[in-house]
């Protein structure tokens, strides 16, 4: 008698936390440009605009029932919260593409708009086939042009993932010695890496990581803290042995030494 065969389980392989990871199937490397999130974050802001307007279009009447008076602040308020959306989400953009550094900081918390729309932005984009890492690292090559060198006192603090590779972590190691005032550490977790910034207080923060903890800790921090964020590649799938463009760790930590 033939015996029904059960279906061979393989064996956990690491990084299966990522629920949608594809394995080998999955791209090593994002290369996805500013592009992607500024288009979508536009729309989100267009659509949540035009709520606004079918919101005045609806209950206009009734603000009219208790006189002009209303009437014309329901329209004063939706029209001048759009508008300012609006402006303050152009000079963003301005201050992207032209990398004007007066424009990032005179608006230092501007970057909180993107900050705000990133899940519904991510809503939106899983609409498009966009995956959360493409869009991700979409979004840190955006926060990164809006990131400003403070001129105050404090270390800057460098957090890599334990995951990099043991010959990356060495030359991580030896650029972070070459600049006094710069604090290397490995964080495994968001949990751990928020415990370092709480203990150390730095004034400036250049982080390595996975897109998806780069979005989560750039949404703790910023912009009370500047961060610019450096996102790995994975030849052998998410948490093993990942790498990162040593010159990109560099200039990070020298932008933030233009003091």
């Amino acid at each position: 008698m033939n015996r029904e065969r059960k279906p061979i389980t393989p064996d956990r392989v690491l990084g299966d936390e990522w629920l949608d990871w594809k394995g080998s199937n999955a791209p090593s490397q994002i290369t996805e440009g500013k592009r992607t999130f500024l288009i979508l974050s536009f729309a989100v802001l267009a659509g949540f605009v035009l709520l606004g307007i079918l919101f005045w279009y609806l209950a206009l009447p009734r603000f009219e029932q208790y006189g002009r008076f209303y009437a014309a602040l329901l329209t004063a308020v939706i029209a001048g919260g759009a508008l300012f959306f609006l402006v303050w989400y152009a000079i963003l953009i301005g201050a992207v593409i032209s990398q004007r550094i007066y424009l990032a900081i005179c608006l230092r918390r501007g970057s909180n708009l993107f900050v705000m729309l990133f899940p519904v932005v991510a809503r939106l984009a899983r609409s498009f086939g966009i995956s959360r890492d493409r869009l991700g690292h979409s979004f840190i090559e955006v926060s990164n042009r809006l990131v400003a060198p403070r001129r105050t006192d404090g270390s800057i603090l460098a957090l890599v993932p334990r995951c990099l590779s043991r010959e990356l972590k060495k030359e991580v190691q030896s650029i972070c010695a070459e600049f006094p005032g710069v604090i290397l550490h490995t964080a495994p977790g968001g949990t751990q890496a928020r415990s370092i910034i709480r203990e150390i207080r730095p004034r400036a923060i250049v982080a390595v990581a996975c897109e998806r903890d780069l979005v989560s800790g750039i949404h703790d921090v910023a912009p009370r803290i500047p961060i610019i964020g450096i996102p790995n590649t994975r030849p052998h799938g998410p948490c093993k042995d990942t790498v990162i463009d040593v010159g990109k760790f560099r200039s990070a930590i020298l932008f933030f030494r233009k003091e």
